[in-house]
């Protein structure tokens, strides 16, 4: 991926999304702005879902810091 971007992938933990991030290069994001998952409680009302966390959890974000590299 290559900034500006916000987040490589965003799912619905209440819908059972799930993103394993393996081998990923983020390039040009030198402050590392990038969300790599961002978790967010999906709806059906067609509004902006809210966020739910970001950070790994080996369930709906599945990935390690050693995942994801910058250049």
């Amino acid at each position: 991926m290559t900034a500006p971007a916000t987040r490589l992938a965003g799912i619905n933990t209440n819908y059972g999304d799930t993103a394993v991030l393996r081998g990923v290069t983020i390039i040009g994001d030198s402050s590392r702005r990038i969300v790599p998952c961002q978790k967010y409680i999906g709806n059906n009302t067609g509004k902006e879902p809210t966020t739910n966390g970001s950070d790994a959890d080996g369930t709906h974000c599945d990935y390690s810091s050693s995942d994801i590299g910058y250049r």
